[in-house]
């Protein structure tokens, strides 16, 4: 394109940005993108004044992935002089944080401004950048003539987290206004380094202070400052008590060694009274989860009766659950009339809170309400209560597992057979006249499970006979239990699995054979290669990989360059695994290929592999016709390479038609700016 066409296309598109459709004028700023930013920098900054925001968004996402968008930052600075255009100070502001350290001379030098607002704006922008090297800036800001440039250094200097803070931020809690010192007390807080409690203690007697004190304990405090928020536990104004919880509890998140936590827990059993119990009854009720664990863990310490009941309400939000058990452990024996009582008058997600409650906390006094879930009429309760009896490792309860493999419900079905797992490690006998007893059945699933429980207990015998079975299933299931074991008989009875009538135990035995890694495998699976079941060809061929190593590269080899993809595919998955330069010449030689789903895999492998060849080929890969290649291409690149790579993505930015390329290219740009 000419100089004049360029222009003239230029201007065309600055007219769109005057358009009173917002798509309009936002597909006219994604178009800028292709000028130069010294050409286009005009349009983009007014853009960036826009009065929607997806426009003003996308005019900072054009100028900072523009190779000279740092050679603009002071005439960005400048747009934060805007006093008329909000939004376009704000995305002013967005673009020099985006830029980071570089723009950081530039706010030096424009941090004794004689407008507030931009004062303000220096120190914003500085404490979200966040470099250490600003920080003599922030501490000056704190004497500014302006509260609002006083306030903002202390939010930055919060955000920073820069332990150096915490002395001057203390002698500024000096002024006397409640707003900078409640400001202050949230930086300490932030910050979480510990100084003298004396520092702060004293505002405890300023109601508008109290919340901010307590928060700012829970972050900086040690046992020294329990007693101070039990006393807030009691404390008139509800965000005050809350406040107080959540701090105990932080506090103890912190503590380490067993002997100082028992003493901070004996000064909060020491300090509570039955109003307090009351109010932490009531966090419970609370949308803030933080707010509920910290009163689910006093509940626990406190140990009252009463509580356990509400606590395994609580329960039910899985995001409670670890604080619950914490708890109800805490509690002890206190929590089992509870437990029973909860079980026998809930519904079914109170049984089933209950059950999983019993099978976490080991409860093994529980098989009474064990055999009541595991005949319950709901299939879930059942499911909760075949899981708890695996958990606990119930034994004694084998006969009343293995019944539910007869279950209507599959769900229960399996995790009855996982359980009945579990127990065969402590009760080996028992699980093996399970298993016995449901090989001879009738019932082909019950034979299924015999040969999975066979499998566990490492039964070979029992599991050759199955997998004579007349139902493919049993022989899959058995196939797959020899998987288990690693004798010369596994091996012989898999290699002769691989000729069975069903395709699904072929496929099973392939499979079980690449896991055994046995070298006497390998022709049995160089002929299972040529198969007639294209599924079971592609298992053969990734468990030569596995088995086969170097060996196997002919066989694969054949595969890799037949007419069919799924074939061709699978040789790569088994070429991942074989290494040597034979291995990488045939994955670089598919990632050359027409074919975009095997040029993708080729790309993947050679990518784990750190192979240099997808660096070298980089700009080809960009070009490929696959879009789904170039899109790929583009997150390798970026992981490779790093920085390194944002020239080329600009470059091919300006040629890619894909949406979802360039959003990718896009993506990338943003996180290298």
């Amino acid at each position: 394109m000419s100089e004049q066409d360029s222009g003239k296309n230029l201007r065309t598109i600055a007219e769109r940005l005057s358009s009173s459709e917002e798509e309009t004028r936002r597909s006219a700023v994604v178009e800028l993108s292709a000028f130069p930013l010294r050409v286009s920098r005009e349009y983009l900054f007014t853009a960036m004044g826009d009065s929607s925001w997806r426009v003003r968004k996308e005019a900072v996402e054009v100028v900072l992935t523009s190779a000279s968008a740092l050679e603009c930052a002071e005439e960005i600075f400048n747009l934060l002089r805007s006093h008329e255009n909000a939004g376009l100070r704000n995305s002013a502001a967005e673009a020099l944080v985006r830029m980071g350290k570089a723009v950081l001379p530039i706010l030096e030098a424009h941090g004794d401004d004689a407008d507030d607002d931009v004062r303000k704006f220096v120190v914003d922008i500085i404490g979200t950048i966040g470099d250490a090297s600003s920080f003599p800036r922030l501490i000056r800001a704190l004497e500014d003539n302006d509260s609002n440039v006083r306030t903002s250094a202390v939010e930055s200097l919060g955000r920073m987290k820069d332990p150096r803070a915490v002395q001057p931020l203390l002698e500024a809690l000096s002024r006397p206004d409640v707003s900078f010192r409640y400001t202050i007390l949230g930086a300490l807080a932030a910050i979480g380094v510990s100084f003298p409690l004396e520092a702060i203690t004293p505002f405890l007697a300023d109601d508008l202070l109290r919340k901010a004190v307590y928060d700012c304990l829970g972050s900086v405090g040690g046992s020294d400052a329990v007693p101070l928020l039990v006393e807030g536990l009691a404390e008139g104004g509800r965000s005050v008590r809350e406040a107080a919880a959540k701090a105990l509890s932080a506090i103890r998140g912190r503590i380490s060694g067993a002997p100082v936590l028992q003493e901070c827990d004996s000064l909060v059993r020491q300090g509570v009274r039955p109003p307090v119990v009351d109010g932490l009854h009531s966090m419970l009720k609370s949308s803030d989860t933080a707010l509920q664990k910290a009163a689910v863990g006093l509940l626990g310490i406190i140990g009252d009766g009463s509580a356990a009941s509400a606590i395994l309400r609580a329960c039910r939000n899985e995001r409670l659950i670890p604080e619950c058990l914490c708890a109800l452990r805490a509690m002890g024996t206190v929590t089992v009339p509870f437990l029973e009582q909860e079980y026998m008058i809930g519904d079914e997600e109170a049984k089933k809170t209950v059950l999983r409650l019993c099978g976490e906390m080991m409860f093994r006094d529980s098989p009474a309400l064990m055999r009541k879930g595991m005949q319950d009429p709901s299939p879930q309760v059942r499911e909760a209560a075949a899981a708890a009896v695996g958990k606990i490792g119930l034994t004694d309860l084998v006969s009343e597992v293995s019944t539910l493999l007869n279950d209507l419900d599959q769900d229960v079905c399996e995790t009855a057979l996982g359980t009945l797992a579990l127990l065969s490690g402590t009760d080996t006998e028992s699980v093996t006249v399970v298993a016995a007893t449901f090989a001879n059945s009738d019932d082909p699933d019950k034979r299924r499970y015999a040969a999975f429980l066979c499998g566990v207990l490492h039964d070979g015998e029992r599991l050759a006979l199955l997998m004579k079975d007349e139902d493919a299933r049993v022989r899959k299931g058995a196939v797959q239990g020899l998987a288990e074991l690693v004798s010369d008989d596994a091996v012989h009875h898999l290699i002769l699995a691989l000729t069975d009538e069903d395709p699904d135990v072929r496929i099973a035995a392939a499979n079980s054979l690449g896991e055994s890694e046995r070298k006497d495998a390998l022709d049995a699976l160089a002929l299972a290669a040529r198969d007639e079941d294209p599924w079971v060809r592609c298992a053969a061929l990734r468990s030569l990989g596995k088995v086969g190593g170097k060996q196997a590269l002919p066989e694969i080899q054949a595969a890799l360059d037949s007419s069919d993809g799924l074939l061709s595919l699978a040789a790569l998955d088994a070429l991942a695994g074989i290494e040597g330069e034979n291995s990488l010449n045939l994955i670089r030689r598919a990632a050359e290929g027409e074919d975009g789903d095997m040029v993708k895999s080729a790309m993947e492998i050679l990518a784990q592999r750190e192979d240099p060849w997808i660096l070298d080929q980089g700009e080809a890969l960009l070009r490929h016709p696959h879009w789904d290649v170039r899109n790929t291409a583009v997150r390798i690149l970026a992981e490779r390479r790093g920085a390194t790579v944002v020239p080329l993505l600009r470059r091919t930015l300006e040629m890619e038609n894909d949406e979802l390329v360039r959003s990718r290219i896009v993506e990338v740009l943003k996180r290298f700016s």
